[in-house]
């Protein structure tokens, strides 16, 4: 579920372009791997982009009633 999130200092915005640099190893730690995309998606939910759309999708995921 997503938490509402109150910014309680001031830091410059975080809309700025994502870079990725691969660092090879034996095991990547997949939960992590999994969160940062997950919040890559939720950030830019709502907007008209192939992330946002899945961003959308996953908070429609998250927030339906089971």
């Amino acid at each position: 579920m997503v938490r509402n999130y109150q910014r309680k200092t001031d830091r410059p915005s975080a809309d700025r372009n994502l870079q990725v640099t691969l660092t090879r190893g034996k095991q990547i730690d997949t939960e992590k791997v999994a969160e940062v995309l997950i919040r890559v998606a939720l950030r830019h939910a709502d907007t008209h982009t192939p992330t946002g759309q899945a961003g959308s999708y996953l908070r429609d995921l998250l927030a339906s009633e089971r």
